[in-house]
C-alpha cells in the first residue's frame, strides 16, 4: 500500500498532492505550521541539508553556506553551476538532494514519507518545452535521477507536461462541480496557459467528460529559461529599484540582492489584490499615474512606469507565443472554448491582460475561467498530476518528432547499394501506440564480435517537418553475444514520459539492450535550441 502522488516540481516553488478519502489534498511540508508551497531552494550547512523556506532563511543570514535556487531550469544544461555559482555540484545532484528531502528522507521528519507514508506511485510535471525541444535533456535527466538516484524506478508512472496536468485537473474538477449542480457536463477545448517562475507554456486540450483529455496543440517559450516568467520579472524590478536608490547596478549574486528578492516577492504576493486594483487604475490613465508608487519594500520603491518596463520583455514573449496559437486556431478552424490560467505568475494582472489581448477575437472575455479561485489555480498542476497518478484522468498525448535508422539497401535488379531511411517512430502518433517496440522491417543484422560496436545511423526529424538530421552511432551500441550464430533486430519505443529508446534485440536468446536517445540526439545539435 501507499500513496499515489502528484509533484509539481516548480522553478520557484514545488507542491506535492495526494488522494485521500476521495479528495485531493496538498501536502504540508513542515507539519501543522508548514507550507503547501515549498520553495525550490536548498542549503548545505556542513552535513545538514535544508530545503524550502528554512533554507532561504539560512542563505540570507549565513551567506557562507552554499545554497541553490531555480535549479530546475539548469537540469537540461551541460555545465554545472558555473554561470551563477562557485560550486562543483551539478543541477542533477542538487535536484536529487532536494527531492529526497521533500519526498523520502527518513532523517527529515518533514518529508512526505515521514509524515504521510510510503509512495506507491508518482507523476511529476515538467515544462512543456522539455518535450517539444528535441535537444532538451531535462526529461531524461529528471527520469534518471528519480528512478536511479532516488530509487523510485518502479513508482515513477510518468513525467507529464505542466499544462497537460492542469488540463487534467480542470476536466475532473469541472465535471465534479457540474454533477453537484446537475448541469450538463462540459465538453470542449480548453486553452491552458501556465506562467510560473521560469517558463510560459500553453496547451490546447479537448475535454471529453471527466476521464479523458486529448492534447490538440502546445507551445511556449520555455527555451528562454529564467528570462521568460516570474523570476525574471522579480529580478528586473529589484534591479530597477536598486539602481534608482544607489545609482549603480547591484551584484545579483550577493546576499543583499537575494534578501531584497525575497522581500519583494513577499510584498508582491501578500498584497496581490491591492496591487491588482492599483494596476487597473493605472491602465485606465497611464500618463497621469505613471509616477505613482506601486511597490514599496525595505526602503526601495517602484512606480507603475518601472513595473511596466520590467514586464515588457515578458509581454513580448507572451505575444509571440499567442500569435502562434491564434495562427494555429485559424488554420485548423478550431475554437477556444475556455481559458484556464495556472501557475503563480499567471495571476498577475499584466500577464492576464496580455494573454487576453493576444487572443483577440478567438476568445470572449466571458470565457475566461473564473470559477477557480487563486489557490485552486496555483495547485492545478500538482492536483492534475495526482489525478493521473491515481488513474482518475487519462491524458492522451502524441509524440511530435519522427525517428528512425538509415541502412544500406541492395537494389535486386542493378545490384546497387544505397541508403534507405527506415521510420520507426512517426511524429503525431499517440504515446499509447509507441509503448511497445516497433522493429525495423529489414533482414536481421549479422552477428558481430563480443562488445564490438554495432554500426548504426540514426536520423531525427524535429517536429516532423521533413528535414531529418543524421548521426552515425560509432561507439554507442554495444551488446554481448548470446551465441556465435546470433542475429539482431533493431527498433524503437517511446515511454509515457516522451522519452525515446533505441532497442537492439537478439533473435536467438532474446537478449535486449536499450539506449536512451536523449544524449545521443543532443549530439546532432550545437546547443539548447528551440526549432521554430
Amino acid at each position: 500500500m501507499g500513496y499515489h502522488i502528484g509533484l509539481d516540481f516548480g522553478t520557484t516553488n514545488s507542491i506535492v498532492s495526494y488522494w485521500q478519502d476521495g479528495k485531493l489534498e496538498a501536502f504540508q511540508y513542515g507539519g501543522e505550521n508548514g507550507q503547501k508551497y515549498v520553495p525550490s531552494f536548498i542549503a548545505y550547512d556542513d552535513e545538514f541539508i535544508e530545503i524550502g523556506k528554512s533554507a532561504r532563511t539560512t542563505a540570507t543570514n549565513h551567506p557562507e553556506v552554499p545554497s541553490y535556487g531555480n535549479f530546475k531550469m539548469d537540469l537540461p544544461l551541460d555545465d554545472q553551476f558555473s554561470n551563477r555559482y562557485d560550486s562543483n555540484k551539478t543541477p542533477q545532484s542538487v535536484t536529487t538532494d532536494y527531492l529526497r528531502e521533500l519526498l523520502l528522507s527518513r532523517e527529515n521528519s518533514y518529508s512526505f514519507q515521514a509524515q504521510q507514508g510510503p509512495i506507491a506511485g508518482l507523476v511529476v510535471s515538467v515544462p512543456e518545452i522539455w518535450q517539444r525541444d528535441i535537444s532538451n535533456r531535462g526529461r531524461e535527466r529528471l527520469q534518471t535521477l528519480i528512478a536511479q538516484h532516488l530509487g523510485l524506478e518502479e513508482q515513477l508512472i510518468q513525467l507529464v507536461s505542466e499544462p497537460v496536468a492542469a488540463a487534467a485537473y480542470y476536466a475532473w474538477e469541472t465535471q465534479q462541480r457540474q454533477q453537484e449542480t446537475q448541469d450538463p457536463p462540459f465538453e470542449g477545448n480548453v486553452l491552458v496557459c501556465d506562467m510560473g517562475g521560469g517558463t510560459f507554456d500553453v496547451s490546447l486540450c479537448r475535454v471529453y467528460g471527466e476521464n479523458k483529455v486529448e492534447v490538440l496543440y502546445f507551445d511556449g517559450q520555455g527555451d528562454r529559461g529564467l528570462d521568460a516568467a516570474g523570476v525574471a520579472f522579480d529580478r528586473r524590478c529589484v534591479r530597477l529599484a536598486y539602481q534608482q536608490k544607489h545609482g549603480s547596478s547591484p551584484d545579483e549574486n550577493s546576499t543583499e540582492f537575494l534578501h531584497l528578492l525575497q522581500q519583494f516577492e513577499a510584498v508582491k504576493i501578500s498584497g496581490h489584490d491591492k496591487y491588482s486594483k492599483k494596476i487597473k487604475n493605472y491602465l485606465k490613465s497611464p500618463q497621469d499615474l505613471a509616477e505613482q508608487i506601486l511597490y514599496s519594500f525595505n526602503g526601495y520603491r517602484l512606480n507603475h512606469k518601472q513595473v511596466q518596463e520590467a514586464f515588457q520583455p515578458i509581454a513580448e514573449g507572451i505575444q509571440r507565443v499567442m500569435k502562434r496559437v491564434t495562427t494555429w486556431l485559424k488554420e485548423n478552424n478550431t475554437t477556444c472554448d475556455r481559458l484556464f490560467l495556472v501557475g503563480g505568475f499567471s495571476q498577475f494582472l499584466l500577464v492576464r491582460n496580455t494573454i487576453l489581448d493576444s487572443l483577440g477575437n478567438h476568445l470572449n472575455r466571458e470565457q475566461i475561467e473564473r470559477q477557480f479561485n487563486l489557490i485552486e489555480s496555483a495547485f492545478a498542476i500538482s492536483y492534475g498530476a495526482c489525478l493521473i497518478a491515481n488513474g482518475l484522468v487519462q491524458p492522451s498525448e502524441t509524440y511530435i518528432h519522427s525517428l528512425g535508422i538509415t541502412v544500406q539497401w541492395v537494389d535486386g535488379e542493378t545490384i546497387k547499394i544505397s541508403e534507405k531511411d527506415i521510420p520507426l517512430v512517426q511524429g503525431g502518433t499517440y504515446l499509447d501506440d509507441l509503448i511497445s517496440v516497433k522493429f525495423a522491417d529489414i533482414p536481421p543484422l549479422a552477428s558481430f564480435q563480443v562488445n564490438e560496436p554495432l554500426q548504426l545511423t540514426l536520423w531525427v526529424d524535429p517536429k516532423s517537418r521533413g528535414t531529418p538530421l543524421k548521426l552515425e552511432l560509432k561507439d554507442t551500441v554495444k551488446l554481448p553475444q548470446a551465441s556465435s550464430e546470433d542475429k539482431w533486430r533493431v527498433g524503437m519505443r517511446v515511454n509515457r514520459s516522451h522519452i525515446a529508446y533505441l532497442v537492439v534485440e537478439s533473435l536467438c536468446g532474446r537478449k535486449r539492450g536499450e539506449y536512451e536517445l536523449g544524449n545521443i540526439i543532443a549530439q546532432l545539435f550545437p546547443s539548447f535550441v528551440l526549432f521554430e
